[in-house]
């Protein structure tokens, strides 16, 4: 073995500055779980990822473009999540709709939805972080529905209130996961869920 074979490959600036930004990304996400946007401080962050103030501004011009970021991977995370929650009912036509909104519901529940609800929260009354956040809401919100779409169960709702229907089951479910991270109802749970998959049931136009 040679020299050069013997010693640990050093890490390209590029291998070091994704790797840095990725402990931030992580950090952040983290933060924001489990203290919320307002306390998710360059402080907090910086701690928990082990990296300086500096070391954040080198690569972040500003907290802003951090949190950017930081919403641009939740969102990609969360479609993650999504896609492997319903990816079984893909191909199954016929799929019951409990089932369906099940899969839907445990994909709501990920700690990353709290995550993104936080984000949308501190974007209510911050123009410019609502403004940032823009283009990767909408990217999201498509994204999401056009996987929704890949269900034979929601595609066969009829043309004219798929869209709606997809994205009142989806606020219900993100509704309900916020309520319960501080009033749980488990009791109204499966009622719930009876319920919404009657409607979505009654809304299929028959094969004829």
């Amino acid at each position: 073995m040679t020299e050069a074979q013997g010693r640990p490959q050093r890490r390209t600036q590029r291998e070091r500055r994704e790797a840095t930004v990725g402990k931030l990304v992580d950090a952040t996400i983290t933060a924001i779980s489990e203290v919320g946007y307002a306390r998710a401080s360059v402080q907090e962050i910086c701690g928990r990822a082990g990296v300086s103030h500096g070391g954040l501004f080198r690569h972040f011009e500003t907290r802003l473009d951090l949190i950017v970021t930081v919403a641009e991977e939740v969102g990609r995370r969360q479609i993650e999540n999504f896609l492997a929650r319903v990816h079984p009912f893909f191909e199954a036509e016929g799929s019951d709709f409990l089932e369906v909104l099940r899969a839907i519901r445990e994909a709501s529940r990920s700690p990353l939805n709290i995550v993104w609800f936080e984000l949308l929260l501190a974007a209510r009354t911050d123009e410019e972080l609502r403004t940032r956040l823009a283009p990767t809401i909408e990217s999201y919100s498509k994204d999401i529905y056009l996987t929704a779409l890949r269900i034979p169960a929601i595609a066969a709702q009829p043309d004219e209130i798929r869209q709606v229907a997809v994205f009142t089951g989806l606020h219900m479910f993100d509704g309900e996961t916020f309520v319960n991270a501080v009033y749980p109802r488990p009791d109204l749970d499966e009622k719930r869920l009876q319920l919404v998959a009657a409607f979505y049931a009654s809304t299929v136009q028959p094969h004829h």
